[in-house]
């Protein structure tokens, strides 16, 4: 039994890692001309359809279950609009006008953002503990957007708008369709809501059209969004929640901030101030406490 609980972690890891790298690779087509709304709905459509056929190899009598029931149905919908494409679309904005690390660093918030918006809609009082994570996060993402300097940004209000969007669409994304997978297979809401979004992003911007002119190595860049970063990423994680628990998983998660910004420092020449390095660890730390010290299920 410990060496599956070795590959689930190995997946878990896998799974981060690529969703990370997927970020740079993105700034990298983005620098040669290539819009997001193209981007997010032309990698849906491939990764849906791809997902989509593996989910009726895997669980035909599966596939249409969710649209079977109108509630069901509806929500997948909500999902598709308010969780898929939302989160899609604010994440690679995000990368555009400001930069991988940083867009992922920022979106790593949403556990917490979760935090604030349960607490609202079940009008209780976070816990003391909560009140403290809420206020680290809040200190590391002061030292992300300001390097250090508190009275001025260190980066454009815009890119601090849009990685602060993507912390709360990751959140929504994490929300919405919780009642769903309970009763239906990721897999199968996943692949759903990929191909469905993909075409919704594609009437506003035709995968036909305005074609990107990238060189090789945006076209390979994309590849890996598409392969990587899209399909492979998300069946390696639902893999490993075969071997180990979804809380274990979740602090895996803390692998794709990582990735993206090393792969960026690595291969991107990209700098990251002492300022940047304490902030992104200490939201790493933040949802990390959040994960082991969550109130168990009755």
């Amino acid at each position: 039994m410990q060496h599956k609980r070795w590959l689930g972690i190995a997946l878990a890891i896998l799974g981060s890692s690529l969703w990370g790298i997927a970020g740079p690779a993105s700034e990298v087509m983005f620098a040669q001309g290539v819009s997001v709304s193209w981007l997010i709905g032309s990698k849906m459509v491939i990764a849906g359809v791809v997902t989509l056929a593996y989910a009726a190899f895997r669980t035909p009598q599966a596939l249409w279950a969710p649209w079977r029931n109108r509630r069901d149905a509806l929500q997948l919908v909500a999902f598709i609009l308010f969780g898929m494409i939302a989160m899609q679309y604010v994440y690679f904005k995000a990368v555009a006008v400001a930069n991988a690390p940083t867009a992922t660093i920022l979106q790593y918030l949403s556990p917490v953002v979760v935090l604030v918006i349960l607490a609202v809609m079940t009008r209780t009082l976070p816990r003391r503990l909560d009140v403290a994570i809420i206020a680290l996060a809040m200190f590391g993402t002061l030292m992300v957007v300001t390097k250090g300097h508190l009275t001025q940004l260190a980066i454009s209000p815009q890119a601090l708008f849009w990685g602060l969007l993507a912390a709360l669409a990751a959140a929504l994304y994490t929300l919405l369709p919780a009642d769903l997978l309970t009763r239906y297979s990721p897999l199968v809401i996943s692949a759903w809501a990929q191909l469905i979004g993909g075409l919704l992003v594609s009437i506003k911007a035709p995968v036909w059209q305005d074609f990107p002119q990238m060189d090789a190595t945006g076209w390979g860049c994309y590849a890996f969004v598409v392969i990587g970063g899209t399909i492979v990423a998300y069946l390696v994680y639902l893999a490993s929640l075969q071997f180990i628990t979804a809380t274990a998983a979740s602090l895996l998660d803390a692998f794709e901030p990582l990735a993206a910004t090393l792969t960026a420092v690595v291969f991107m020449g990209f700098h990251l101030s002492g300022a940047e390095l304490v902030g992104g660890v200490v939201i790493i730390a933040t949802v990390v406490i959040m994960a082991m010290t969550a109130p168990k299920a009755p």
